[in-house]
């Protein structure tokens, strides 16, 4: 049987589907201090050598509003990433878990991440980015409508001179323009959604678009006026403009059917 808070790589597969998350998520199991309501909302932070932003990121909840859950789901960093998370553990004011999901990838470690969480909202959250103080409370107004089904904030780059501003911009018009979005800016959705859309597929990119798409077809999406904040740091060491650019490809070369496993040979990583 699946137990939360198993550490056994042999425990579970993250890139079955989650037709088991539900079950998973009664079991309960060991977590931080803070809050013993049941949690609203349940942060999951996939993590892949993050030593310079898990701690930021961290941090930034103890000024959101309770009842919420938050879990490290880390891809077995060895920068120290899960150390640092752990130390914070010790004085964290609410509910947090800190894990080494059994396989590597966004995608395992985000589905496997929610299987170790009992919240009937789920936050998918990148390590550099940072919610509005009001952020998890936006969520809880906006899915109040049973109608709405998940949804995302808008986004803003941390560097905010130019060009990185109209980066920004343009990021968050394309999105209303398409109705697609991306991992950074911040993905919920209710948790029986993502049961009966078998967790985020199991590809190495792209699959934070898959996702956006398929929550399209499954209900209303949410799109929040309300700004996060993430790093710049892609755009900044790849050049903005070449990145821009380069994104725009992949995401081209997704549209005509180019595997995202070659696709993510030209996305180099930046940590």
């Amino acid at each position: 049987p699946f137990r939360h808070g198993d550490r056994s790589e042999n425990v579970w597969d993250a890139r079955v589907t989650l037709a088991t998350i539900g079950q998973c998520s009664q079991l309960g199991g060991k977590l931080g201090g803070g809050s013993q309501m049941k949690a609203e909302i349940a942060i999951v932070i996939p993590t892949w050598q993050e030593s310079g932003t898990v701690l930021a990121c961290l941090q930034q909840f103890e000024r959101q509003a309770l009842p919420f859950e938050v879990i490290v789901s880390d891809g077995g960093s060895p920068d120290g990433t899960e150390a640092i998370a752990l130390n914070y553990l010790k004085s964290c004011p609410y509910s947090l878990d800190v894990a080494v999901s059994p396989e590597r990838g966004r995608a395992a470690q985000m589905n496997w991440g929610a299987t170790q969480t009992t919240a009937d909202i789920l936050l998918f959250l990148h390590a550099d980015s940072r919610l509005p103080v009001d952020g998890l409370q936006a969520i809880r107004d906006v899915l109040a409508d049973a109608e709405a089904i998940g949804g995302r904030f808008q986004v803003r780059l941390d560097a905010t001179e130019w060009p990185y501003s109209a980066i920004s911009w343009g990021i968050n018009a394309r999105s209303r323009l398409t109705g697609l979005f991306t991992g950074d800016m911040g993905i919920f959705i209710r948790r029986s959604v993502l049961e009966q859309l078998g967790g985020f597929p199991a590809q190495v990119l792209l699959e934070d678009l898959e996702m956006s798409k398929r929550m399209q077809r499954a209900g209303r999406v949410a799109f929040l006026s309300s700004e996060m904040t993430t790093s710049s740091r892609r755009w900044q060491q790849g050049g903005a403009w070449r990145t821009v650019a380069l994104m725009q490809c992949i995401r081209y070369g997704y549209h005509l059917g180019i595997a995202p496993e070659r696709l993510a040979e030209w996305y180099a990583t930046v940590r």
